[in-house]
């Protein structure tokens, strides 16, 4: 009895399988989402990335936002803008059982089957990525708005910050703006080679990030923030963060979310 877990993405929907204990027994090709083509590309995507998984009782996915994460509908006005209103099964063809959750969401639930954050009461976690996620739960629940998605007080990408807002300048985006290249991969290795312009884009970032997590962190009273998310591999680069910062890396990676739908879906 096989539960298929789906985190979707901009670029690409990847894929899991977990059984009955919820350990990962394959994993299907990621699969193009074409999160900026037609209707037909987008449901074509989510029908072959069901269908590859072959025979499975029940199906998870981590959606960014907005989405109807209650009745598993398309909200979204940029990415996946052709499913807008349109529910998940009419479009991928499944009508069994699913759960739907926010993509931030779902990395900290995976995150908190770590045996270091078990104990801890008031756990945080940020996806470090093309935009700025954030997530927090206490005792294990995750605090939510109505809609399901991270709480006002909770998210980041949206905060004031500076002459903009968070993800202004922590994002692909700010990354790319600092050094022009094709991705921030790029940024990265010429950093490590030494290049002073790469290294000083990814020293910015990180004092943004480091200031930032401390009022958010001083204001949830959170014990741990996990970091994730591809930016998050190229850690090193952010310079040291403050001693009394309680900075966590992913234990989980990217399998982070796809243990957070199989432990939802329990």
């Amino acid at each position: 009895m096989l539960t298929l877990a789906l985190d979707v993405g901009g670029t690409a929907i990847k894929a899991a399988l977990l059984d009955d204990t919820g350990r990962i027994v394959r994993r299907p090709p990621p699969v193009p989402s074409h999160s900026d083509g037609t209707r037909a590309q987008q449901a074509e995507a989510f029908r072959t990335a069901i269908a590859q998984a072959g025979d499975i009782q029940a199906l998870g996915v981590a959606m960014p936002g907005p989405f109807d994460y209650a009745q598993g509908v398309f909200r979204a006005t940029h990415k996946f803008a052709a499913l807008r209103g349109e529910s998940f099964a009419e479009v991928s063809g499944w009508h069994g059982a699913a759960c739907f959750i926010h993509d931030a969401n779902a990395f900290l639930l995976g995150e908190l089957t770590s045996p270091a954050l078990r104990n801890l009461s008031r756990v945080a976690a940020v996806t470090l990525g093309t935009g700025l996620g954030a997530a927090f739960a206490i005792n294990g629940k995750l605090v939510t708005n109505a809609d399901l998605t991270p709480a006002d007080n909770v998210r980041l990408w949206n905060r004031p910050w500076k002459d903009g807002i968070a993800e202004d300048y922590l994002s692909t985006r700010a990354l790319l703006g600092k050094y022009p290249a094709p991705d921030v991969l790029t940024i990265a290795q010429q950093a490590e080679q030494g290049d002073e312009h790469a290294r000083q884009a990814f020293l910015d970032y990180g004092a943004d990030l480091f200031a930032l997590l401390r009022l958010w962190q001083t204001e949830l009273h959170a014990e741990a923030i996990v970091l994730g998310g591809q930016i998050a591999k190229s850690r090193s680069l952010f310079g040291l963060p403050p001693k009394d910062l309680p900075l966590y890396p992913t234990t989980l990676g990217g399998d982070a979310p796809f243990i957070g739908l199989w432990q939802a879906l329990r």
